[in-house]
């Protein structure tokens, strides 16, 4: 995580009283302390912005000063003034996955409720219901939530759900409908709004197609879009072998969304690959790192001065994201990227990025590979990022992301919520990535590891191009180097990854991808050890 201009979560206060004051009293399939939830900061609204679901790397790039917005927006995102609101009106075509007797009627009740706001007729008496998920074969993964409503009063050739009116909409009413449905013991899972021009002949699998392309939430990278997975398999296999395998943090979880009863005992995974980055791509991208050619000597004294101040600031290295969106770093001295330096990694073409990325997609053969999408968390958690520690600094234990405590967001409506390595669901992994030309062993700084259950830790060493894939719901903490590294910074290179799966309910706790008879057997870690 890095530090930002903008915190993930804003309070809106005004919703936040129409939401008790008017939803909450429609809601009779809910009791009020069902709605507790709601009482806590809302999500940030940007998460359902047009200005990130169409222009999503330019948004980011302003923020940091970079592009001026307003040169890249695109062609369909319309203000108001293209449309006539006085004749827009709404009207519920189609509900699939939602149960129709609790559910439902209280949906309908925040919908109404939100267009009641913008003085837009809503009409729900005639709906066509299907209780269960809709789930593509095309698309596997996806929660199957939908509520398709028609629009009427906007030109064929205006796709509605590309105006600022119906944008607006969808935001208030997605976000109020997911604090609801959370809210309640079940904690049940988020709607899809699909809002559609009236002569429309969108199938159900292009709804929500549009949504996860609109969104950018199964963005290949590069590299994973190319090429048979027999061609990937042949390509120097013996550099996926890991060095080491542990599993870690066990625990009974949920099975299936479809069917919260059954459970089954899961693990967390930490791999470690020590052949995956050859010298010359390991200087390339500490290069990259640091800012300078790919190609370049590397001519700085560390030791005695630490990382470069030009590309490097104290308290840039955030590692916990508080509950009430508030950023906070371990001590507030640590060393993290510039802002100017994150948008760089990540959007500016990197030749040794992509390199690797292609090597990513290949050692996961079996998934479509994504960078973490800005749509899952907002613009304060970047996908790529660097560590610096030197001696001095401090750390805490921390998470990276757990897909079952995402906050309201298109990646929610689309996913839903569920235990990491959940059969059939996108997996979040990180992928941590050794940069230092030399590190002693004295040095330390190892990437420590947590059993909570436990308190049992392990550590795994930094070396020179050593790569460490870990679940991103794994606790762990960078420790910091030891004196007789000096000022010596220790390099690392951070991918934030979700592993799509390719067919409908794939083993997401296979990561072998073919390759499993000549990986070692993993070293089993604390309560993951089942007795």
């Amino acid at each position: 995580m890095h530090k930002t201009k903008k915190m993930i979560c804003a309070v809106i206060l005004h919703f936040r009283v129409f939401l008790f004051t008017t939803i909450a009293p429609l809601c009779n399939a809910f009791t009020p302390s069902s709605l507790a939830a709601l009482q806590a900061p809302l999500s940030a609204q940007h998460l359902y912005s047009r200005r990130i679901k169409k222009c999503r790397f330019t948004r980011q790039r302003s923020l940091y000063g970079q592009v001026p917005f307003q040169e890249e927006l695109s062609d369909s995102f319309f203000d108001a003034s293209l449309i006539n609101s006085e004749q827009v009106r709404l009207s519920v075509s189609t509900s699939v996955g939602i149960e129709p007797d609790t559910e439902l009627p209280c949906v309908l009740n925040a919908i109404s409720s939100v267009c009641e706001e913008f003085g837009i007729p809503f009409e729900h008496g005639n709906i066509r219901t299907d209780p269960l998920p809709f789930h593509p074969e095309a698309i596997p993964g996806v929660l199957g939530r939908v509520l398709l409503i028609h629009v009427d009063g906007v030109p064929d050739t205006i796709v509605a759900d590309d105006t600022d009116l119906i944008s607006q909409i969808k935001i208030y009413a997605s976000e109020q409908i997911d604090g609801i449905l959370a809210g309640g013991e079940e904690q049940r899972q988020p709607i899809l709004l699909a809002f559609r021009n009236r002569n429309s002949e969108d199938s159900l699998e292009n709804v929500i197609a549009k949504e996860i392309s609109d969104y950018g939430l199964r963005d290949a990278i590069e590299s994973s879009k190319h090429g048979s997975e027999t061609s990937r398999r042949q390509s120097d296999d013996s550099k996926f072998l890991p060095s080491k395998h542990f599993e870690i943090d066990g625990a009974f979880v949920q099975s299936s969304i479809d069917s919260p009863a059954d459970t089954h005992f899961d693990t967390s995974s930490i791999i470690v690959f020590d052949n995956l980055v050859d010298p010359s791509l390991r200087k390339r991208l500490l290069n990259v790192v640091k800012g300078n050619p790919e190609e370049a000597p590397d001519e700085s004294n560390e030791s005695e001065f630490g990382p470069d101040p030009n590309r490097w600031e104290r308290g840039g290295l955030i590692d916990v994201v508080d509950e009430d969106g508030t950023e906070r770093t371990s001590n507030g001295t640590c060393w993290g990227l510039t802002d100017d330096a994150i948008v760089d990694i990540c959007f500016s073409h990197h030749p040794a990025i992509a390199e690797f990325e292609t090597t990513l997609s290949h050692l996961f053969s079996d998934f479509v590979v994504s960078r973490l999408p800005e749509a899952v968390f907002g613009d304060c958690i970047s996908p790529l990022t660097a560590n610096a520690p030197t001696h001095g600094d401090t750390f805490e234990n921390h998470i990276d992301a757990d897909p079952l405590q995402v906050p309201p967001s298109p990646w929610a409506d689309v996913f839903g919520r569920y235990p990491n390595r959940s059969s059939g669901k996108p997996r979040f992994v990180s992928c941590l990535l050794y940069l230092n030309e030399c590190w002693d062993s004295d040095w330390g700084a190892p990437t420590r590891f947590l059993d909570p259950p436990t308190q049992q830790t392990i550590d795994v060493i930094p070396k020179p191009g050593r790569c460490v894939i870990m679940d991103q719901d794994i606790s762990h903490t960078v420790v910091a180097p030891n004196v007789e590294a000096g000022k010596r910074p220790r390099y690392s290179l951070v991918w934030k990854l979700i592993l799509h799966p390719k067919t409908l309910k794939q083993d997401m706790k296979d990561l072998y991808c073919g390759r499993k008879q000549v990986w070692p057997d993993p070293t089993i870690v604390g309560s993951a050890r089942v007795s």
